[in-house]
């Protein structure tokens, strides 16, 4: 009740002329959203929305329509919100309702994919008639069954996807996966449960810390990186499951170019693994001998798949996807991967038989990390006495 209050007092302080709205409040396009502008009093929307709710349904679409509400000046903000926020907008043309011209307008302008819908008989003005509409007729199981079918397709077309998006800057990138990130938390909790964010590389964004140097030339990737850690914690303190495949340095793995930075994050990630953190229920671990393929899976939201560009700083090329395709074959081929490192790092770290795993992988974790630390340490102390002091020495307690 108090986020519907606050919702709504955010709404109030919100234009209501949709330019002005749009301006201010700057709302970005949630994947697989959908929002269906259509009339409520007359007979056939009752089965027009039952088909949609099951067409969208199976599709795992998060579908939103605007009832009608006491309040006047808060529905339209709510319309204009939707339309914003939507990937994807239906609208029903029959009867050539006011309200959902008036949305429709708006929606043209403010929306990249909209698809009209229309009772069979409906004549339509000159401006509309040359869309393609999908018209219906609910006269029989067969008609409905046919537009269900039609609708589908339509849709399924609509969400293929284009071609992969090439980033080459380690800015952007982490920008985009805060975004991405964002979208993913809009989602109601008992959906987010089901989503899990996958990653595997280094030592995930839960080894950045504040502590660790960056040149001042950096200072807007720091601040964007703890603020993709603070992203995720946000998630997995709502119950969205995150998995890690991690890489610590070891003599098998490691970068002799980044040392101070590599201790610097070994040392902060054992620090958060042993904390009492409440994240730490829902975040999952797995140690890898050596290197994986740099990943960022975030739900069915967006794929990253990152490139080295010489030693430094993050990913200076990135693949980015967002084709349900490419990320469900993704999700299939980590889970596999997830468990076989989940088995190795039991069978290599574990400190016992416990009856809960998520328990014992973050316990094998922390001591494979701890045999990092030290293996960092003696070769820094060899080489680079004055690296370990950034961090820390050996006699810092974690």
């Amino acid at each position: 009740m108090q986020e519907a209050r606050a919702g709504q007092r955010r709404r109030i302080d919100l234009p209501q002329y949709p330019k002005a709205f749009v301006a201010a409040a700057r709302l970005a396009k949630e994947r697989d959203r959908v929002f269906v502008a259509m009339p409520f009093e007359d007979e056939h929307p009752r089965i027009l929305w039952r088909v949609i709710q099951g067409v969208c349904n199976i599709r795992g679409l998060n579908l939103r329509r605007a009832d009608s509400s006491s309040y006047p000046d808060l529905i339209v903000a709510d319309i204009l919100e939707e339309i914003e926020r939507a990937e994807i907008v239906v609208a029903d043309l029959t009867g050539l309702n006011p309200n959902v011209l008036y949305e429709l307008g708006i929606a043209h302008v403010r929306c990249d994919s909209v698809i009209l819908l229309c009772q069979k008989g409906q004549r339509l003005p000159f401006d509309l008639a040359s869309f393609r509409v999908i018209f219906f007729d609910f006269s029989s199981i067969d008609g409905q069954v046919a537009f269900a079918d039609r609708l589908g397709r339509t849709l399924d077309e609509i969400r293929v996807i284009g071609p992969p998006t090439t980033i080459q800057s380690v800015l952007e990138r982490t920008r985009l996966v805060i975004s991405d990130l964002q979208t993913l938390a809009s989602r109601p909790d008992d959906e987010l449960s089901r989503e899990v964010v996958w990653y595997s590389g280094f030592l995930s964004s839960f080894a950045i810390s504040a502590e660790e140097p960056f040149p001042p030339e950096e200072e807007e990737y720091q601040k964007a990186l703890m603020q993709e850690k603070d992203s995720l914690l946000a998630l997995a303190r709502r119950g969205c499951v995150i998995r890690c495949i991690i890489t610590p340095p070891s003599p098998d793995a490691l970068l002799r170019g980044k040392l101070d930075i590599a201790y610097c994050r070994v040392k902060a990630l054992l620090q958060f693994l042993m904390s009492h953190d409440e994240t730490l229920k829902n975040i999952e671990w797995a140690v890898s001998p050596f290197r994986q393929k740099s990943l960022y899976l975030i739900g069915h939201v967006s794929l990253y798949e990152g490139y080295k560009r010489g030693f430094q700083r993050g990913f200076g090329l990135t693949l980015r996807q967002t084709g349900l395709d490419a990320i469900n074959a993704c999700i299939s081929l980590y889970e596999v991967l997830f468990e076989y490192q989940s088995t190795y790092t039991l069978a290599n770290f574990g400190v016992g038989e416990l009856d809960d795993r998520r328990e014992a992988l973050r316990l094998s974790t922390i001591k494979c990390l701890e045999g990092s630390l030290e293996f960092l340490r003696s070769i820094l102390e060899r080489e680079r006495p004055e690296a370990s002091a950034t961090c820390g020495t050996a006699d810092d307690p974690l």
